[in-house]
């Protein structure tokens, strides 16, 4: 399934750069190339969705960090 462009769509300079710089065969090839590149595009801009975090759960505080006598802290317990 191909994702669609917008109207506001702009396609990255790097790319412009690319089709301009190489040499196709015929333009058949630079127009699948150029939307091989509009795909890769909108693919990379899809975020993927975080699950949702239970709010009464309690939090995980992250490292533990345990201070020694010395008063330095210590990632060991």
């Amino acid at each position: 399934m191909r994702a669609r462009t917008s109207a506001t769509f702009k396609l990255s300079k790097r790319t412009k750069t690319m089709l301009a710089l190489m040499k196709f065969k015929n333009d058949q090839d630079r127009h699948a190339f150029k939307n091989a590149m509009i795909d890769a595009q909108l693919a990379a801009s899809i975020v993927p969705r975080s699950e949702k975090r239970d709010r009464n759960a309690p939090r995980s505080q992250g490292t533990s960090y345990v201070t020694n006598d010395t008063g330095t802290a210590s990632t060991s317990a």
